[in-house]
């Protein structure tokens, strides 16, 4: 056999060519696969819920639209990560999940200074709310206490709740002794204001069935968790009075946020703080429209506004969890006052 070195030599040199430009492909394929980085975003609310559909989806696809392909979220809806709410604040300070979804009346004293979105009347909308507490975060007057391994990526409010039971209230009177379920404890001291029995402990999943089973006669919510919590196909009496909101955030391990790359980094700032407050509070209120009117047009509801005079009762009795905030809350009348200028200019 004969061999021609020319043509042997063109076939060695096109094939050690060859091999050396898969070898190049191959590696910057292993470092494209490296460099995207997967984060896992545990929530309790569940796929279906607008919350989860329409707002957190929505916030983590265009976390990973920006980020240039660093980044993956792997979101986990209804506690599949996690099943307790309660615990997926300590879920994201240990880095079992990086991103948690959290329901700050669940974890007491975690940010204390948030609690007074639940003071009565303190916010018109979920927009104006969410909005006075980024602001909030963002001055550093909402610290927390023990929030140092998480960074605060959205705080958001509800839309202000109204009081929901089994049967008619119109007056204090009517309040009084009712068992009544609040989601933190400004909530809880608001029903012991208006001379009912607080009763706090109850998840908003177990609402329904609290309510089925007489553990609870009624309870403080706005139409969104009435709607998809199923609270509203059994408590029937809605009195349209703010008796305020819910304080939330979503918040990321700190250690897990500083190891991103930073295209990362940059997609999630992008998006996170004031973007994530009009994203909530927008489709939030939008939501809440929604719920009502379908609501107000089934005939078995009974739909009550206080009489002047017994909103005057109502808003003494109120005032008291207002004052009783202030002087409890370290800081309490800076904070009150700072945060009720932030929802006013949030609000015009």
């Amino acid at each position: 056999m004969v061999f021609n070195r020319r043509n042997l030599g063109g076939r060695l040199g096109r094939g050690v060519m060859g091999y050396a430009a898969a070898l190049v492909l191959t590696l910057l394929a292993g470092q494209t696969a490296q460099a995207q980085e997967s984060l896992r975003f545990t929530t309790s609310v569940p796929a279906p819920s607008f919350i989860y559909a329409d707002i957190l989806s929505v916030w983590a696809q265009r976390v990973i639209d920006d980020s240039n392909g660093t980044l993956d979220i792997q979101m986990f809806p209804a506690g599949t990560l996690g099943r307790d709410p309660a615990t997926h604040l300590d879920m994201a300070r240990d880095g079992i999940a990086d991103i948690s979804y959290i329901i700050l009346g669940y974890t007491p004293g975690a940010v204390n200074e948030a609690t007074i979105i639940e003071l009565p009347g303190s916010v018109p909308s979920a927009t104006a709310g969410s909005l006075a507490a980024t602001k909030m975060v963002e001055d550093g007057l909402w610290p927390g206490q023990g929030m140092e391994n998480v960074k605060v990526l959205g705080a958001f409010s509800t839309a202000p709740t109204l009081l929901t039971t089994l049967s008619k209230v119109e007056t204090l009177d009517d309040a009084a002794g009712k068992k009544l379920r609040g989601a933190g404890p400004t909530l809880l001291a608001t029903i012991n204001a208006i001379g009912a029995t607080p009763v706090g402990g109850i998840t908003s999943p177990q609402l329904a069935e609290s309510l089925s089973r007489g553990l609870i006669d009624g309870t403080i919510n706005e139409w969104v968790a009435l709607t998809i919590f199923g609270v509203a196909e059994i408590a029937k009496y809605h009195l349209d009075i703010n008796l305020g909101a819910s304080p939330l955030m979503v918040v990321m391990n700190k250690d897990r946020y500083d190891s991103l790359p930073e295209e990362a980094r940059a997609a999630i700032d992008k998006n996170s703080g004031e973007p994530f407050a009009r994203l909530w509070g927008e489709e939030f209120d939008a939501a809440i429209e929604k719920f009502r009117s379908a609501a107000m047009k089934d005939d078995s509801r009974t739909f009550t506004t206080l009489s002047d005079e017994q909103q005057a009762i109502w808003d003494d009795k109120l005032q008291t969890v207002v004052d009783g905030w202030i002087a409890e809350t370290p800081n309490g009348q800076e904070i009150y006052d700072a945060f009720t200028a932030a929802v006013n200019e949030a609000a015009q």
